[in-house]
């Protein structure tokens, strides 16, 4: 299992941070948002199992604006600009054309190629906020659409400091290694990684998901 999530990595230059459902999760008094948000809009999640080693969690349906791309190597200038397009939606780039906020996390999923030497697809994206959760405005951009992700359960590895290609790698094996010793199930064909800060932060959450069985 860990060979195939490491694999990953050693393809990848750079890693810069469904069902349709009728409704997402906007959230109710229960949800205390946590400190690393900032304040900002970010997933509703619930704790359900947390330790010094992986915490985790039960998302609730959410709406995402997302751009994705299929590659063997995934390079900071591709990163870079799928991050763009999705700042452009945000920045008006919509059928609304309205300017909406910024939310947390920056996510990237990346689902493995069958093979070492297969491509791999690599999707960013932006939550979009509560107030449009149940009607977003869509994306003028063809390579821009609206996601809906439904309820799941994740593993989760926080970190601090400036997330890089190196650390990402060392977190998604530590967690794996973590949830293997403790006999916890996971796909081992899918991870995100989630990136809270702007760039001029020095004070950083950085998260590995990993989906749990």
């Amino acid at each position: 299992m860990l060979s195939r999530l490491s694999i990953l990595f050693m393809m990848i230059g750079s890693l810069h941070g469904a069902g349709i459902l009728l409704d997402a999760a906007v959230p109710s008094n229960n949800f205390q948002k946590p400190a690393f948000c900032h304040d900002l809009d970010c997933p509703v999640y619930s704790v359900l199992e947390t330790n010094d080693k992986f915490e985790m969690r039960r998302y609730a349906p959410s709406v995402w604006v997302a751009t994705d791309i299929v590659t063997m190597v995934y390079s900071k200038q591709q990163s870079s600009e799928m991050f763009w397009k999705l700042f452009h939606y945000i920045a008006g780039n919509n059928t609304a054309g309205a300017k909406i906020d910024m939310t947390a996390p920056v996510v990237d999923e990346i689902i493995h190629g069958p093979g070492p030497d297969c491509e791999s697809n690599f999707t960013k994206h932006f939550m979009v906020p509560y107030v449009y959760t149940n009607m977003p405005p869509q994306p003028t951009e063809s390579s821009v659409y609206i996601r809906h992700i439904p309820e799941m359960t994740l593993y989760v590895r926080s970190y601090g400091g400036f997330s890089n290609d190196d650390s990402k790698r060392e977190n998604l094996v530590t967690l794996s290694e973590d949830l293997m010793k403790a006999n916890k199930q996971f796909r081992d064909d899918i991870f995100y990684t989630a990136g809270y800060d702007s760039p001029y932060s020095f004070v950083r959450h950085n998260e590995i998901w990993l989906v749990a069985k």
